[in-house]
């Protein structure tokens, strides 16, 4: 009878700290954010990304998760942030119009004088995309989910799932080629971090065709879009890219440029999830005094039977 009592006294100690466990397991996954750094412009443009940012956590067309954003701009009269504090560095479209739908003012000084420290942080995913949806929240299409919400949701937590500090680039340029303050191009610069591995893989064109390859359709950076969602935007996409791009794969295709891609990302993490996990997983010392307090309890008690 005695051994009895003292089995199961144990294993009720057990079973308490076992679940004390997966209740703060369980927080932790709940939890989950980015600490994300956006290049600023406007401050009407800074407002409709901090916008998407709130509507971050709320998008989940598979119910299987979401991820806080807690936004930083990296504005150009801004100090050097320390990029290393960052899960995923957003770079928006390279434009300075300004109208009552447009309100850019993109100067790439700051990324590119940023060079060595943006490229010793950069971590192990990249995004890389023609599709201005920064522009088309606001204008033409609107903040739809299957459209530019969710693209830039999406690309956001995708790059920012991975190691190190993940980038996302919009086009760095768009509209009327003829007008320069649409083009303010980067990406070529001598000193910009993306030159060597774009340069001789980038057209300056566009297409309002963005299809959704079979086989990336399922990945989780295209969650809850479709080619329809992608495309007919009066300007869908002012930048393709040859898929032939070393270690890069395209998750949306130019859809009348065959052999072309609207948006690439890092071949080896392109089908990686979109929900990071806390890197902190070690409960803090107020839970591991709970739990020890727990199994004590139960000791006790067991004690106290006997």
């Amino acid at each position: 009878m005695i051994n009895n009592q003292k089995h199961r006294l144990i294993n009720q100690a057990i079973l308490a700290v076992a679940t004390t466990f997966g209740l703060f397991s369980a927080s932790v996954a709940n939890a989950a954010s980015l600490n994300v750094l956006w290049y600023g412009h406007t401050n009407a443009y800074n407002s409709t990304i901090s916008e998407i940012a709130a509507l971050a956590p709320t998008y989940d067309p598979e119910g299987d998760g979401s991820l806080d954003w807690n936004l930083t701009f990296w504005n150009p009269q801004d100090p050097t942030p320390n990029f290393s504090d960052y899960d995923v560095l957003a770079i928006g479209t390279g434009s300075k119009v300004q109208t009552q739908t447009q309100a850019f003012n993109f100067d790439p000084t700051r990324i590119l004088n940023n060079k060595e420290a943006i490229s010793a942080a950069r971590g192990n995913r990249t995004f890389l995309s023609g599709q201005d949806a920064d522009h088309h929240y606001s204008f033409n299409v609107g903040p739809r989910p299957n459209g530019p919400l969710g693209f830039l949701i999406n690309a956001v937590n995708w790059a920012g799932s991975g190691e190190g500090m993940g980038i996302v680039v919009l086009p760095d340029g768009h509209g009327n080629p003829n007008v320069p303050l649409f083009r303010q191009r980067w990406w070529l610069n001598e000193k910009s971090f993306l030159k060597n591995e774009l340069e001789g893989y980038v057209s300056y064109v566009g297409d309002d065709s963005v299809v959704i390859p079979t086989e990336t359709s399922e990945f989780p950076v295209n969650e809850g879009l479709t080619t329809a969602g992608l495309s007919n935007w009066r300007g869908s996409a002012h930048t393709v890219f040859d898929k032939n791009i070393p270690g890069y794969l395209s998750i949306n295709d130019a859809g009348s440029r065959p052999g072309y891609a609207v948006t690439i990302v890092t071949a080896s993490e392109a089908d990686g999830s979109t929900l990071r996990q806390e890197r902190e997983k070690v409960p803090e010392p107020t839970s591991t005094v709970a739990i020890v307090g727990l199994g004590a309890i139960a000791l006790f008690k067991y004690k106290c039977r006997i």
